[in-house]
């Protein structure tokens, strides 16, 4: 039993798909079955059964899963207590980012923590909330910024503590638009080709909710494109791609060159942003982390 196998277990037990899960974890869905298989064959026992296109969890792999969590969370406890005494080292600290905090809010910080602690091994992955819900869980980092809603599964070992509000705007191409007009409607959105992030991120979520408020889903709007980060977006529509939600901490003084914020009649969309952070342990580094976090960025929660 080994970690990566765990790893993979927990994966393929969470999205209940061997190729959902190796896409998630940057593998083949061959090698994922193949890692699966030998913890079978190790452990002698079936840990999981196709149901249809579903892939789900046999009474010993339900029995395995807590215990696979445990042993994730104690070997990252070990990693950081261990790491304390390599020379030269002061521990590491590994953040996980939804793409607007990892690539525009927390880079500034980031700086000023690493000139005042050089010899922390530090490092930022851009991940989507799903995905840093997941690896928060198994220790593959130690606190993670997201922007999207908690659901009651992810929020079980879980802390939530606010962060900061964000709001998305609908933009156009300045040089090629697709609204003609000052302003647009949903009605008119659905005709337009719509780029969009991808599923499980943080502001694919918050708009799928407000539409649905609505009546709507995003089937109903005639997509172009999928991508996975605000900055292709951004081009993307700049050329004449298409239009796209997208948060205003993203748009850069440069980017009003090429972008425009077309209001919305009938929709508006403001989200919260949040840390989230181990229950059962925090290290030493991610609390170090945190307080300059604070210290630079925090502002309370605005009364509504």
């Amino acid at each position: 039993m080994t970690n990566d196998q765990l790893r993979i277990f927990l994966k393929v037990a969470e999205l209940e798909s061997f190729t959902q899960a190796g896409e998630a974890l940057f593998l083949t869905q061959p090698a994922v079955s193949l890692q699966v298989k030998t913890l079978e064959q190790g452990l002698e026992v079936r840990l999981f059964e196709r149901k249809g296109r579903q892939v789900l969890l046999t009474e010993a792999g339900k029995a395995l899963l807590p215990h696979a969590r445990r042993i994730m969370e104690e070997m990252a406890d070990a990693r950081a207590e261990v790491g304390r005494f390599s020379e030269g080292s002061q521990g590491s600290l590994r953040i996980g980012a939804s793409t607007t905090i990892g690539a525009w809010l927390l880079p500034p910080i980031l700086a000023g923590f690493v000139r005042s602690f050089p010899s922390i091994r530090t490092s930022l992955s851009i991940l989507n909330t799903h995905q840093i819900i997941f690896d928060l869980k198994t220790s593959e980092i130690d606190v993670g910024f997201i922007e999207g809603e908690l659901t009651r599964t992810d929020s079980q070992g879980v802390n939530r503590s606010f962060l900061s509000q964000d709001r998305l705007v609908f933009v156009d191409s300045s040089g090629a638009p697709h609204v003609k007009g000052v302003e647009t409607s949903l009605e008119e959105i659905r005709r337009l080709p719509l780029i969009v992030r991808e599923s499980g991120s943080g502001t694919r979520q918050i708009l799928e909710n407000a539409l649905l408020e609505k009546g709507l889903s995003l089937d109903q709007f005639s997509i172009v494109l999928t991508v996975g980060h605000t900055g292709v977006i951004k081009k993307l529509v700049e050329m004449g791609s298409g239009v796209a939600f997208v948060s205003i901490l993203s748009l850069e003084p440069s980017d009003f060159q090429f972008l425009k914020i077309v209001p919305v009649s009938d929709l508006h969309l403001s989200r919260d942003l949040w840390i989230v952070t181990p229950k059962r342990r925090m290290t030493e580094t991610a609390r170090l982390f945190l307080d300059r976090v604070k210290d630079d960025l925090f502002r309370p929660r605005p009364e509504k």
